[in-house]
């Protein structure tokens, strides 16, 4: 099989939650460094303008959002399974609020104390249109209120289990470690959290894991493998698509939070929880994107 390429930076936060997945399944992989802001002209041509890290790639496929990449990683390895004792819908539920609610209390508090390179901020604001990073600092006091009470939820269910499942890792290990992660690159930020007995002891276990069986890749490497490959997704349309959704029509697929860049290609993949499109790339020829369906918005183009 083709290598597992993860395209990310060393720290992007929801990198760190494949990261600990790779690690927790003992996955072999390769590191390719991407650029924290734009321009990305080394993982646009296999994105096809999304922009978010991580992006993982297989020879000319590429799963983009984590909610995507994480159905793959489980697809490639079940075992060790991330869903332990079956709570499929707890682990799958707490990743969503991890993602939603959990990671986007602590980026004010942080951006209150650092301050953020011009480039950073202007890079940001446009993946926000209407908004500007420089403000989100402005709402710090509410969002320490909030990520405090989150913080003492998950310290309050570690005082009976070791994992926020029972006694073994799982999907909400993965996706709940990676906001408190976060905090940790600004002392008075991670302070905060740094207050729950039990939750620090779990982040010690999971921050112990380290990263699975990594080695880094060049860009240029990561661009030739799909250079040199054909995609090897089979196309697969649920006859039941609730919008009527047809093997090889063209739309865009675009984020409904942020980074509203739209991907554009012809359906291969339409399935309740996949959206996979077909794009051909001069440089590079023929490149599947898979996205998730939850966060993700579907339009003819």
């Amino acid at each position: 099989m083709p290598e597992i390429i993860l395209h990310q930076y060393a720290t992007s936060p929801f990198s760190e939650k494949i990261r600990k997945i790779f690690a927790h399944k003992k996955i072999t992989w390769r590191s390719v460094e991407q650029p924290v802001i734009m321009p990305k002209p080394k993982l646009v041509p296999l994105t096809g303008g999304y922009r978010r890290i991580p992006a993982l790639q297989i020879g000319a496929d590429v799963w983009c959002d984590t909610g995507i990449i994480i159905r793959k990683i489980d697809e490639l390895k079940p075992e060790p399974t991330l869903y332990p004792g079956g709570l499929t819908a707890a682990a799958d539920t707490m990743n969503q609020w991890a993602d939603r609610r959990l990671f986007w209390s602590t980026t004010p508090v942080i951006f209150e104390k650092l301050v953020m390179p011009r480039e950073f901020i202007e890079d940001r604001s446009k993946m926000m249109p209407g908004a500007n990073v420089a403000d989100i600092a402005r709402s710090a006091p509410d969002s320490r209120n909030q990520l405090r009470a989150f913080l003492e939820i998950l310290d309050r269910q570690l005082t009976i289990s070791s994992f926020l499942l029972g006694e073994s890792f799982s999907l909400a290990d993965a996706a709940c470690f990676q906001p408190v992660w976060f905090l940790r690159i600004e002392p008075t930020s991670f302070g905060l959290a740094q207050k729950f007995t039990h939750l620090m002891r779990w982040f010690e276990r999971v921050d112990a894991m380290g990263y699975g069986d990594v080695r880094p890749m060049d860009p240029d490497e990561a661009l030739k493998a799909a250079k040199d490959s054909t995609p090897a997704t089979a196309e697969n349309v649920d006859a039941s698509d609730p919008n009527g959704l047809k093997a090889g029509t063209r739309v865009s697929v675009t984020p409904d939070d942020y980074a509203f860049d739209p991907v554009t290609g012809r359906v291969v993949v339409s399935t309740i929880h996949e959206i996979a499109i077909e794009r051909a790339v001069p440089e590079l020829g023929r490149i599947v994107n898979h996205f998730p369906k939850i966060g993700f918005r579907i339009a003819a183009a």
